[in-house]
């Protein structure tokens, strides 16, 4: 007989093979090799474990604190599942390594915010990455509950940051973050600036209420805030999801309102008083719309053989939704069914969330080349085989920073995985090193400006270009100051102001005032550049990029000194940014006070 410890490291093993999980031979204190785990003793599952548990927790710090994950949803999964086949294989080395268990929850409260206390409980959802494990999930609740005739609600999983809105006596009181579950960051503030969400319910809601949903960002909504990023000579924002989870902790609600976040319910925490209680999740979708909350619009009710056919037409029906997700959530309709299966400690038994596998290619990777921001900073790009994926063709992904490009060892000349964040902007996920010629060599990252041939400065993770003429550098300026968001200078793109910049015709903003027809520039640009010398002071100081100098800040600014003489003067601008206006104001540029654009408006 084949002693019971030994079978269960075989079936760890075929587990993590079939689940390709790479990072098992990626750490210290085991061998690399396809049979490090059957090998594993309890020593060297101990550490493993330990090492899970500190990288899973450290990711949920980037993923639920910071909107800033290293990795994509399918790799930090593949660690959770990795650390749970381990601590079954080896309860003895995982109870040992107790200190160090990883929260099963993320926790998105950031310290910047009163926390609040939720009534019930914000619990997450199990998950499914198999057609096996969903079917296993239905069989699984329906045995429990000794009845196969129920039906399953099946909705998209919004890939957002999920959020709990309280109303009393038919007022909305507050809107609290999941944050560790129990208790998450107050952000009511931020939220009422969200459109479409109702500050009163009918007089037939219950006295308390806790509605229950997901804080998104839509595909539209994305990419015109991108398009204004790449305008500025910024990096766009590579998922939808880290933009909206960045937004809704700013400590600006006017910041907020600015980027345009959607709300969707789909559930429920507290219910207090007498109104009763929708019976079924079909009915709950139908109260919410009744409410005038945003409610799912695609959901389908199926039975129990139907399940995975709803799921597989949402997946088809992906590419259409103009919202991100990432899986189909499956809930039994029933809410007495619901209470009858009740909650694990992290999760409910009456639902799960299926992740859709990404969509990942293989393509080589030409080359990688620098891109050069208007404060210096220096953005690598890959430039890859043109390939399609989700539809549209890739031909260049964002590699972020020479340490991202450091820690996948990133080569010109590799074949590389990509696959798209958010289904938009497309990422390189890992290296096929199988195919790794010998004449692919490590990449070392510049240490000149491509742009100017200066010297880079590294600040952290950045690199920089200190040279404030660069010509690069100069292009951008001036792209960011024209574009919609600053003063607006309709015909002035990116073309027109490389030719400007190449012909030595404009070494700054200030210049754009010097500009006439002998120049080059069409009689159309020439109104409209001449046009913002009275545009709203604060969009106007915006649009100059100065450091340390946002939105916010430009705005606080223009009301404070409500004029660009005044502001010459100004200490908080130091000494180039003074003499810019400076500059600007003796070529008769008077940018108008925010009292007299509000009585325009």
């Amino acid at each position: 007989m084949i002693p019971a410890s030994s079978c269960l490291r075989f079936f760890l093993w075929l587990y993590l093979s079939l689940a390709g999980v790479d990072a098992v031979l990626a750490n210290p204190g085991i061998d690399p090799g396809v049979n490090a785990s059957v090998s594993m003793d309890a020593a060297q599952a101990g550490e493993r474990i330990r090492w899970l548990r500190s990288e899973i927790a450290r990711h949920n710090g980037l993923y639920f604190k910071k909107a800033a994950p290293e990795i994509s949803d399918a790799a930090y999964d593949e660690l959770k599942r990795e650390l749970a086949a381990l601590e079954k294989a080896f309860p003895g080395a995982a109870a040992m390594t107790g200190a160090d268990t990883a929260p099963a929850l993320g926790d998105d409260r950031s310290g910047d915010f009163p926390v609040y206390r939720h009534r019930e409980p914000m619990l997450s959802l199990e998950k499914a990455y198999t057609e096996a494990e969903l079917r296993a999930f239905v069989t699984k609740v329906q045995r429990i509950l000794g009845d196969d005739r129920g039906e399953f609600v099946v909705e998209p999983k919004f890939d957002g940051l999920a959020i709990s809105v309280t109303y009393e006596r038919g007022k909305l009181v507050r809107a609290v973050t999941r944050g560790n579950g129990l208790e998450g960051d107050d952000v009511t503030a931020n939220v009422l600036t969200i459109s479409g969400l109702p500050r009163t319910l009918p007089a037939s809601a219950p006295e308390v209420v806790e509605v229950r949903g997901e804080l998104f960002i839509d595909y539209a909504e994305f990419a015109r805030i991108n398009l204004e990023r790449e305008a500025a000579g910024e990096e766009p924002f590579a998922h939808p999801r880290n933009l909206a989870a960045g937004t809704i902790k700013s400590k600006d609600p006017a910041e907020v309102a600015k980027r345009r976040l959607s709300l969707v319910f789909y559930g429920l925490g507290a219910w207090q008083g007498d109104a009763q209680a929708p019976a079924t999740q079909q009915a709950l979708h139908a109260l919410l719309k009744a409410w005038g909350l945003p409610g799912v619009e695609r959901l389908a009710v199926v039975k129990r053989n139907e399940v995975w056919a709803a799921v597989e037409a949402l997946g088809r029906d992906r590419p259409k939704l103009p919202y991100p997700t990432d899986g189909a959530v499956v809930k039994i309709d029933s809410r007495a069914a619901q209470l009858a299966l009740g909650s694990g400690d992290d999760a409910p038994r009456w639902a799960v969330a299926y992740k859709f596998a990404p969509e990942r290619v293989t393509t080589r990777l030409r080359a990688i080349t620098l891109q050069v921001g208007r404060t210096g900073s220096i953005t690598p790009v890959a430039e890859l085989e043109p390939v399609k994926i989700g539809g549209s063709t890739v031909a260049r992904a964002t590699l972020h920073n020479a340490d991202e490009i450091a820690r996948r060892d990133l080569r010109p000349g590799d074949y590389v995985y990509v696959e798209k964040a958010g289904e938009i902007i497309p990422a390189i996920t890992g290296v096929d090193l199988e195919r790794r010629g010998p004449d692919v060599v490590k990449y070392e990252f510049p240490e000149k400006c491509p742009s100017c041939g200066t010297g880079l400065v590294h600040e952290e993770a950045i690199a920089r270009c200190p040279n404030a003429r660069c010509a690069a550098q100069v292009r951008r300026r001036i792209e960011y100051f024209a574009s919609r968001d600053a003063v607006g200078i309709g015909g002035l793109g990116p073309m027109l102001i490389e030719k400007l910049v190449a012909a030595k015709k404009a070494a700054g903003v200030a210049d754009l005032y010097r500009l006439t027809r002998e120049d080059g520039v069409p009689v159309r640009v020439l109104a409209e550049i001449d046009r913002s010398r009275r545009a709203e002071l604060g969009r106007f100081v915006f649009g100059l990029g100065l450091p340390g100098v946002g939105r916010k800040a430009a705005t606080e600014l223009a009301t404070r000194y409500r004029s660009l003489v005044a502001l010459a003067e100004a200490e908080e601008l130091g000494t180039e940014g003074r003499a810019l206006i400076a500059e600007l104001v003796a070529l008769g540029v008077n940018p108008e006070a925010p009292e007299k654009q509000e009585k325009k408006l």
